[in-house]
């Protein structure tokens, strides 16, 4: 019985470890705002923006207690014990005498301090908490910088693998028509309506369907490699994209003067270099500063205990006299390394000149980038509606070409080149409608937002109808 027991009971414990046990996961589903979330929890360079900012309070803190409070130390313990040897003194007219008595004499002291002190040299005060405010500032305006270039990049590499996924449909929807057409081609033969050629060229239309289905495979797992790295996620999970509208519409809506403003007004990086513009002229008063008068105010109080030998030596006791001190000292440093001072002031002048063209020389730059982009969204818009009725018009011949060639009025070949022109309008349209959804991703970047419509009229499908499948206008991708 004991036996039976311990064979029972070892037959099920793998078991029941095996339910227990958590079950691996080995596939991870995003929607493109579950991409966004996750992005900015594991983008490395978005991370190094983030920890940048937590510098902030540390740095603030430091600069009120180190430079614009007053200044307090305290020494609770100072104990010395000192000895001092004269050989030579001097008389009452200030003569060399050698001392008949030359002996060690030695001294012990203990104190204890407080002291309060405060400087300040014309405006330093008020430059000192201006240049740590724009450094704050600059950092926040770093970490929205990130982000919002960490976003584009995320939703350019997932709607880069929506592409190739969509590609990969369209091929195997291919292999499909093919597989059809070769079908068809068998049976004609076997009805000696087509030859034995007919049959071949039908399979070599097959492979090479496939081996262009193998080669859009791997471009699409590359681009799931491509935005996992941007997502800084690792490991051998398959990663699964849902399904996601495609922003496409007409951008006729869209006024260019309208988004050079929004971007003047509301593009990060066109913030930052103004706030280069601030610094640099928070610089060149800091230099200026340098002619003003240095003020200086203190305040001590000491207690000291000194004795000769070792009778003051670790005294802590509190009965002793206690010192105080107060000072005010007010100087002109204004020919303190005179030179130095104005050069380091004109090189400053320099560069906040040099920063405030580079800040107009950026808007320039973002004047231009919006114009162009906004021109190259308007031109994929009508590259699209080409591509599109070009897909249509492909259609229709290639149902045509069928009926012609089940009719015997077509030769294989010239079916062929149907398919091809056919798949290639398929492909067209396509890359089209991504071409656009970069463009638009591109004038985004440029405005530092949004410019779509809330709603969206149009959308598109990876699959639809028509003759061998393909992209289908409306609904979703």
């Amino acid at each position: 019985m004991l036996v039976a027991c311990v064979g029972l009971v070892a037959a099920t414990s793998p078991a029941a470890a095996q339910q227990v046990g958590p079950s691996p996961v080995d596939t991870l589903r995003l929607s493109l705002p579950e991409a966004l979330s996750l992005a900015e929890g594991g983008n490395p360079a978005f991370r190094r923006a983030e920890n940048q900012l937590s510098l902030n309070p540390v740095e603030s803190r430091t600069t009120w207690l180190g430079e614009l409070l007053p200044q307090i130390s305290l020494s609770l313990f100072d104990t010395r014990y000192t000895g001092n040897l004269q050989r030579l003194g001097t008389d009452p007219l200030g003569n060399p005498l050698e001392n008949p008595a030359a002996d060690w004499v030695y001294f012990s002291n203990t104190t204890q301090a407080l002291n309060v002190g405060w400087a300040f040299q014309g405006r330093s005060l008020f430059d000192t908490h201006r240049a740590q405010t724009l450094v704050n500032r600059d950092r926040v305006l770093g970490r929205e910088v990130a982000r919002n270039e960490l976003q584009i990049e995320v939703q350019r590499r997932y709607m880069e693998a929506l592409e190739q996924r969509a590609l990969t449909r369209a091929e195997e929807e291919l292999i499909s028509a093919r597989e059809v057409d070769r079908q068809v081609a068998e049976r004609l033969f076997s009805l000696a309506l087509r030859t034995r050629v007919d049959v071949l060229e039908a399979e070599l239309a097959v492979e090479q369907q496939n081996l262009a289905l193998q080669r859009q495979d791997a471009a699409y797992r590359q681009a799931l490699l491509s935005l996992r790295t941007s997502l800084g996620q690792n490991g051998s999970a398959d990663l699964v994209l849902e399904e996601e509208p495609l922003p496409v519409f007409d951008p006729s809506s869209l006024d260019a003067d309208v988004l050079v403003r929004r971007a003047l007004d509301g593009n990060r990086n066109l913030a930052r270099s103004e706030l280069d513009v601030r610094r640099a002229s928070v610089a060149v008063s800091q230099e200026r500063n340098s002619w003003w008068p240095e003020v200086s105010m203190g305040f001590g109080l000491f207690r000291r205990a000194q004795e000769r030998n070792q009778g003051a030596l670790f005294d802590l006791s509190f009965d002793e006299d206690l010192d105080s001190q107060f000072y005010l000292r007010l100087s002109l440093p204004v020919f303190n390394n005179f030179f130095q001072n104005r050069r380091a002031a004109e090189q400053a002048a320099v560069e906040l000149e040099n920063r405030r063209e580079a800040d107009r020389e950026a808007r320039l730059a973002v004047e231009e980038t919006i114009r162009s982009a906004h021109l190259l969204l308007e031109s994929e818009w009508t590259a699209l509606r080409l591509a599109e009725r070009s897909w249509e018009i492909a259609r229709e011949a290639l149902r045509l070409a069928r009926e012609e060639y089940r009719l015997g009025a077509r030769s294989f070949e010239e079916l062929r080149a149907s398919f091809d022109r056919e798949a290639e309008t398929r492909r067209q349209v396509i890359q089209a409608r991504y071409a656009f959804v970069d463009a638009l991703l591109d004038l985004e970047a440029a405005v530092g937002s949004e410019v779509r419509p809330p709603s969206f009229n149009e959308g598109v499908d990876e699959g639809g109808g028509g003759d061998g499948g393909g992209v289908a206008n409306g609904g979703r991708v």
